[in-house]
């Protein structure tokens, strides 16, 4: 097993590798489909697309990944990168909530941390949103984006209220999407796959 700690992207591959395709992928009936080097950068860069699987009935379908440490682990949301204000690169303020293209946000929390990988033995909860679907909310106004008083979303009537929330280093900020409050405003449509939100 890795020893010591890993990088954001070491971590999300380590992940990927060793939980979410037999964990995850496999259980739900995805195939990894091999996309070449350069066509695989460019996805991921321009929008926002980590890997390109088979469902079941043959439909090739693109996913972004996030993973969490144990740390996380208290709170009901999904999180997908917002803006990043400070960026070098005029192109990349705007960040994977304004360019993303992957059909569905694949996140979950593992029950260990990047320093001590050896450790995990599976994950603590996890969920695959459909993006198209709320992107759809946002479009119509059900989805908000706005000041909530709190780093949670809220629900207001039919409309769920998400807060943009800075992170500590203060490289980008992130929106969080709330499982439960999605389930409880549209049902399961959004939701794919879900353990241990609800």
């Amino acid at each position: 097993m890795m020893a010591g700690y890993l990088s954001d992207r070491e971590f999300t591959d380590y992940v990927h590798q060793h939980w979410a395709i037999p964990k995850i992928y496999t259980k739900i009936g995805w195939q990894l489909v091999e996309v070449n080097k350069e066509q695989a950068l460019q996805q991921d860069l321009c929008h926002g697309i980590d890997y390109t699987l088979k469902n079941r009935e043959g439909k090739i379908i693109t996913v972004q990944e996030r993973f969490r440490e144990k740390k996380y682990r208290h709170y009901h949301d999904a999180t997908l990168r917002f803006r990043r204000d400070n960026h070098i690169d005029p192109a990349q303020i705007e960040s994977e909530f304004y360019k993303i293209k992957a059909d569905y946000l694949v996140y979950a929390v593992i029950d260990g941390d990047k320093a001590d990988t050896g450790s995990i033995k599976g994950f603590i909860k996890g969920v695959i949103l459909n993006i198209n679907f709320l992107q759809e909310k946002f479009k119509s106004g059900l989805l908000e984006i706005k000041p909530t008083g709190t780093v949670r979303c809220l629900r207001k009537g039919d409309k769920m209220i998400c807060p943009e929330n800075q992170n500590p280093d203060g490289s980008s900020s992130f929106i969080p999407f709330d499982v439960r409050i999605i389930k409880s405003l549209w049902g399961t449509e959004a939701i794919l796959y879900q353990k241990g939100y609800y």
